[in-house]
């Protein structure tokens, strides 16, 4: 990264003017050969990510005046305001059209990364903005930044001595492919390797380096990838504990185009470094009562949003204050409070966190407006507050972040459905479809969604497939899983789990459903209408 960092200042201090092609990144800076295909390897456009992210995070801290900066879908370096940068630096989102962005046009309210800045920082060209300040000004100002910004670099990744200022996450370390026997199979693996990078740097909740970093991070993985054939057509990917050597998950996938490459690396991703994916499930065996603020928390809350476990709600929401109090400059904390913050109004708890669902989101996407659950956070506050229209255009930006998260893409889907918005499904169908660890309330709410549309077959395989899992954990897998089964007449099916619902929630099986019910569901149109479903079932 600072070698990068170097090239794209020296070239932006010669070469003045001169386009800077992704190729010449790859090249020129990163060391890749002649042959390389911009087209097919996105190696470049993934590194820029990177340092553009480190800056990003490295001028947060720092809070001076002016700073380096690299604008989205641009390899250019520029100088400019840090305030005003911050203010501009929200990434594009190419499925709007102009001007509509997601905001209400008629309210006033600001939002994370408004794309008014300052004219003098917004146009013109670099020559034309900086023409009035002395040339050798501007290189000693550029050699002062690259010099400072590299040594944060340095300490932010090897200080060990400091007292601790960032959440530690999992390191993961993508390894470059062994087997390669030839020009053409070399190509397909650092297509590879890159697409896994940049695939994997979509999620908040890992830290991914090259081969030969040295992360100070406590866990690493390391991710390698074996070629089996000479075209590089069939590769075998293993998930390694880098301490205890243990292999994680391990997968092999056979393609015979880079479309079906792309789509199993992708699923390999998913089944990696998702909320519950391989990383994470690993991590909870070594912090499985552990509620220590910070990652040990997160993970904590994770499990609770899971498996929906009221017993240890409140630590949970202690824990995740504590966070918030030691790591206030955390996106994907902040992110995960607004969240925290729900959960704790919901149960009347709302003094167990400080601060507001609407703060802790935008504090979120203040600090890395390209993340996506920084960004789906502000999506959330939107539908809470009724403004669902505002809420769809930010989630469906943050789905474009992050197309590979399915508790996204799934609680998406969720929003859009209770604002009646149809095609809300489709997002919450695709989480369970690409995901098979999404969270019960994503299958819950379709499986409710099928049952209202009379497809009580649907309904019901959908919730016996994840009925399996902890009692209670999706109240609607439960309750949509009775009435399917009672409207295909398999009343006894549908009699054993309203057994099992009405004894856990503290009644007799012949309770009145009404009873039953009111215990979880405190909506009361909501519960009107499903006493009278449950009516029509006729259970007893």
């Amino acid at each position: 990264m600072s070698k990068l960092l170097r090239f794209l200042v020296d070239h932006k201090l010669l070469e003045e003017g001169k386009p800077l092609t992704a190729y010449a990144v790859a090249v020129d800076a990163l060391g890749r050969d002649d042959s390389f295909d911009t087209q097919i390897d996105s190696y470049p456009r993934v590194q820029i990510g990177r340092l553009r992210r480190m800056l990003d995070h490295f001028y947060l801290r720092e809070q001076s005046a002016n700073r380096l900066y690299i604008p989205y879908q641009n390899y250019e370096i520029m100088l400019g305001s840090n305030e005003a940068v911050k203010a501009s630096d929200l990434p594009p989102t190419e499925s709007l059209p102009a001007g509509n962005l997601p905001v209400d046009p008629e309210q006033n309210d600001e939002r994370p990364g408004d794309p008014s800045i300052e004219p003098d920082i917004a146009t013109g060209s670099f020559t034309e903005r900086l023409a009035a300040i002395n040339r050798g000004y501007i290189v000693a100002i550029f050699a002062a930044l690259v010099l400072l910004a590299t040594a944060a670099f340095f300490y932010l990744q090897k200080s060990d001595s400091e007292p601790e200022v960032a959440i530690v996450y999992p390191a993961v370390i993508v390894k470059s492919t062994e087997g390669i026997t030839n020009s053409a199979s070399r190509a397909t693996s650092e297509s590879i390797h890159s697409h896994l990078v940049g695939a994997l740097e979509k999620f908040d909740q890992v830290r991914v380096f090259d081969e030969n970093s040295d992360p100070a991070n406590s866990s690493q993985y390391l991710l390698e990838s074996s070629s089996l054939d000479d075209a590089g057509d069939r590769v075998q990917l293993r998930l390694v504990d880098s301490v205890t050597r243990e292999v994680i998950w391990s997968n092999r996938i056979e393609a015979t185009s880079n479309e079906e490459r792309e789509a199993g690396l992708d699923q390999a991703v998913i089944n990696i470094a998702g909320p519950y994916g391989k990383i994470a499930q690993h991590e909870l065996s070594k912090y499985r009562v552990d509620f220590t603020p910070g990652y040990p928390c997160l993970l904590q809350f994770h499990q609770y949003m899971r498996y929906r476990d009221e017993v240890l709600l409140e630590r949970v929401l202690k824990c995740m204050n504590a966070s918030a109090q030691k790591f206030p400059n955390d996106s994907y904390l902040m992110s995960v409070l607004a969240t925290a913050k729900n959960v704790a109004e919901k149960f009347d708890l709302a003094d167990a966190i400080d601060g507001s669902r609407e703060d802790f989101a935008t504090r979120a996407a203040k600090i890395d407006n390209n993340s996506a659950s920084a960004t789906f956070a502000v999506a959330q506050s939107a539908f809470y507050e009724g403004d669902c229209r505002r809420g769809a255009l930010w989630g469906e930006r943050a789905v474009d972040l992050n197309p590979l998260n399915s508790r996204i893409m799934g609680y998406l889907g969720m929003y859009m459905l209770a604002c009646d918005m149809p095609e809300g499904e489709a997002y919450a169908v695709k989480a369970l479809q690409m995901d098979p660890n999404a969270e019960l309330a994503i299958a819950a709410t379709v499986a409710m969604r099928k049952l209202g549309l009379g497809d009580a077959k649907a309904a019901q395989e959908l919730s016996s497939r994840y009925l399996d899992s902890i009692p209670g954990a999706a109240l609607g897998l439960e309750i949509s899983y009775i009435l399917s089964s009672a409207m295909l007449g398999e009343k006894e099916d549908a009699r054993q789990v309203w057994r099992q619902l009405a004894e856990r929630s503290g009644f007799p099986e012949t309770a009145e459903p009404g009873d039953v019910l009111g215990k979880w569901i405190t909506d009361p149109d909501v519960l009107r209408k499903l006493e009278a479903e449950f009516k029509i079932a006729a259970l007893y």
